[in-house]
């Protein structure tokens, strides 16, 4: 009995260091909060007026940094909106512009056509009425240069079988009576003058 009650004692004064030890680690670790919240005190009392304020100043830019970042968003919104619609309208306008000038040159274009093409059938006209009235002017020529050569030819017939006459009756007369040369040469003369003043006009 002795020798285990020996034993007990020897393995209770091996267990009584670690016991020993735990409980100096607890008290330890209970002094080192206890520090701790002492130097959270001391820090508070020193720099937490100092720590708020700075604190509060953070807030403040922050809030007002946020406020300015809003209505610099609003701002751009509206330019951006305002800058849309003014391109709009400007675009709008141009075309606009662009479309009633279109319309004007086509206007115009068409306008133009038209009095060309009344131009050209005037001119058509024009040239089929003088092309008429030259074929008839032509025809009118023809048909008094007809009627003057059909007329002077009928008065060359004429004067001529006259002379004929004229010559046949002289020269039987001569045969009948007896006449000195320089009658003779008289009556040839006048023969030959009449003869060339009898003549029709030469044609050109």
């Amino acid at each position: 009995m002795s020798r285990h009650t020996n034993l007990d004692r020897t393995r209770r004064s091996e267990h009584a260091p670690d016991t020993l030890t735990a409980a100096e680690a607890d008290a330890s670790l209970t002094e080192d909060h206890a520090a701790g919240n002492n130097l959270d005190k001391i820090r508070d009392i020193l720099f937490g007026a100092q720590v708020r304020d700075h604190e509060r100043r953070f807030t403040k830019l922050e809030a007002q940094l946020l406020a300015e970042a809003a209505q610099l968003r609003t701002d751009l919104k509206d330019r951006f909106a305002a800058l849309e619609q003014y391109i709009r309208h400007e675009v709008e306008s141009v075309t606009g512009q662009l479309k009633a000038e279109e319309q004007q040159r086509t206007d115009a274009v068409s306008h133009l056509t038209t009095e060309l093409q009344t131009l050209a059938g005037v001119l058509q006209q024009t040239a089929a009425q003088l092309r008429t009235q030259s074929e008839q002017a032509h025809r009118e020529l023809q048909d008094q240069l007809h009627h003057q050569a059909t007329t002077l030819a009928g008065d060359f017939t004429q004067r001529h079988t006259a002379l004929s006459a004229t010559l046949d009756e002289a020269v039987r007369q001569l045969s009948h009576q007896k006449t000195d040369r320089v009658s003779l040469a008289t009556l040839f003369q006048e023969l030959s003058q009449r003869l060339s003043h009898d003549q029709p006009p030469s044609r050109t």
